[in-house]
């Protein structure tokens, strides 16, 4: 019996270390140097999901029990495969990166909600990871500030681990929220503890400028303390009202950019609105809604080239339809109550987090997926209601096929890191980048609309009109960039398809009306082409038109329309 209690006792030490270590590691991850494409450490955490299925699988086995399977796990699964059927089925849109940092999240999941089934663990230790963590990345700003560190943003003077001050800003306000609920069940030096971390983190958060944090750390702290303030709600909204008002004209512009973003996009949707443009069809979408609207007359005058929907929600309804938006919202609301029923400093910052999402990109970022993956795996591990149980012999499989793609996938990203590191440099830069290496690369870059602009460009400097013109119509499917459009029409024109180049033009104007060098371009090929009446009509639209930039480059643009008239 004493040998059994201790085996009992050093088996139960054993997996709250590891599952502690587990939790700390994954925490880690989200404080490391952020990339616009794939990281380090996503390469880490495919190689490390096949490892969190064994361990999670071999407790099941040590203590003889079947995974109980929640209504979570169910939904989850369920909007996996839908997604799956909509990068396959229809629209076959350039998205390798974006499905593979899909699969990974649910890997992920499947991967922590094994190795914490049945954990007694509280969300105390998550709860403090998010509040050092959001310390270190509130020093890190400071350090940036006062010029110790470098920001990873030429225009911004802070930005963390992240590449500008939006997505830092949601990590602050994560962790402000998530001290705010913790501190109310704490008391003497922890409660302490939590106040100063909440003031370092508060300090730095208005240097962002973040409209989308403040809003929702606003949100979340009047629904906190609803009752204490309830006297004086109309005065209190009031002033919140007239403050919401002075930060959309501080930075209208970029509010008023958001919205022809979504519109736009939302404008394609309703051609298929059940079902969606498809996985990846998101900038094409915006592209041609731009276009069909620009005879419509509105202001383009704030839009810009997207880099991110902005809204995970509309990202969600344009590419996967009103079915995918469906799927989403039941994810969002099975996870939030259990969440709710389990830990309230997460579930508000989950809250904050999807807030914040509906005018930002956190959910694009990995940080915030592996802090979401982490707090609903371990609600629905803690205190996750049962609905049916998987026998071992079926959890067996089913790790060992989730282990197997887990596996192929991290060596699929690996070699594209590798890709995207080494060419960069060489296509940015030194300008000695191989075009057949560019061939090579294509079918892991086919999503890189950076990496297909530049393969574009080059084949043009050698004369190879026709399969640049290939290349750049593919990174047409992934972005709205109309640099795309013009650098087909340059070499529609340099083949003497004039009619050819006049539509390439006219596409990139009506993408992004209120760029001048479409209708530059225009002008110049009517006058290559002998056109007169063409090119002075044009020019003098060139010399009338205000854009949105103003440079020395559209001085010289308007300049040169001058002279013709």
């Amino acid at each position: 019996m004493e040998i059994n209690k201790i085996s009992d006792i050093l088996y139960k030490s054993g997996c709250s270390i590891i599952r502690i270590g587990i939790i700390i590691l994954m925490m880690l991850t989200t404080v490391m140097t952020v990339e616009r494409r794939w990281m380090a450490c996503d390469i880490w955490l495919f190689y490390v999901i096949p490892v969190l299925l064994l361990f999670g699988f071999a407790v099941l086995i040590w203590k003889r029990l079947k995974f109980d399977c929640t209504l979570t796990d169910i939904v989850i699964v369920v909007w996996f495969v839908y997604y799956v059927g909509r990068t396959w089925i229809g629209n076959e849109w350039p998205c390798q990166m974006e499905f593979l940092k899909t699969t990974e999240l649910f890997l992920l999941y499947v991967g922590l909600r094994l190795a914490f089934h049945e954990t007694n663990m509280s969300a105390r230790l998550l709860v403090g990871c998010i509040l050092v963590f959001g310390c270190y990345e509130a020093w890190l700003g400071l350090s940036q500030m006062y010029g110790d560190n470098v920001s990873r943003h030429s225009l911004y003077a802070l930005t963390g681990t992240f590449l500008n001050p939006g997505p830092y800003s949601a990590y602050l306000m994560l962790g402000v929220v998530v001290g705010l609920v913790a501190m109310e069940n704490m008391q003497g030096v922890w409660r302490l503890l939590i106040i100063v971390a909440i003031v370092i983190m508060a300090i730095v958060l208005p240097a962002t400028w973040s409209r989308a944090a403040f809003l929702g750390v606003t949100v979340v702290t009047l629904f906190i303390y609803r009752d204490k303030y309830c006297k004086y709600r109309y005065p209190i909204w009031g002033a919140i009202l007239i403050v919401a008002i002075a930060f959309y004209l501080i930075k209208e512009g970029s509010a008023d950019g958001r919205l022809i973003i979504w519109k736009s996009a939302l404008t394609t949707w309703t051609g298929t609105p059940w079902l969606g443009v498809g996985v990846g069809g998101f900038y094409h979408a915006f592209a041609e809604g731009m276009a069909q609207l620009y005879t419509s007359g509105m202001d383009f005058y704030s839009a810009d080239v997207p880099d991110s929907a902005y809204n995970i929600l509309i990202k969600i309804v344009v590419e996967q339809g009103v079915v995918g938006g469906l799927v989403a919202l039941s994810l969002a609301a099975v996870t939030l109550n259990g969440l709710s029923r389990n830990s309230r400093s997460l579930f508000y910052g989950i809250v904050a987090l999807l807030v914040f999402a509906m005018f930002s990109y956190p959910f694009d970022l990995l940080p915030y997926k592996v802090i979401a993956v982490l707090a609903v795996a371990w609600s629905e591990s803690f205190g996750g209601k049962r609905l049916f149980e998987i026998g071992r012999s079926q959890l067996f499989l089913l790790s060992a096929f989730f282990g197997f793609a887990s596996w192929h996938a991290g060596k699929i990203v690996d070699d594209s890191y590798k890709i995207e590191k080494g060419s960069y440099m060489a296509m940015g830069f030194s300008g000695f980048y191989s075009i057949e290496d560019g061939y090579e690369y294509l079918a892991s870059e086919s999503d890189n609309h950076e990496f297909l602009f530049d393969l574009g460009k080059r084949l043009r400097e050698e004369g190879r009109y026709n399969d640049s013109n290939a290349i750049l119509c593919q990174g047409t499917r992934c972005s709205a960039d109309p640099m795309f459009y013009v650098l087909m029409g340059n070499n529609y024109k340099d083949m003497k398809h004039y009619d050819l180049a006049e539509q390439a033009y006219k596409k990139a104007y009506s993408v992004m009306p209120n760029r001048l060098y479409p209708l530059y371009q225009l002008m110049m090929l009517y006058h290559d082409s002998g056109d007169t009446q063409k090119e002075r009509a044009m020019a003098k639209r060139v010399i009338e038109m205000k854009p949105k930039i103003e440079s020395p480059a559209t001085r010289d643009m308007k300049k040169k329309a001058m002279e013709i008239i």
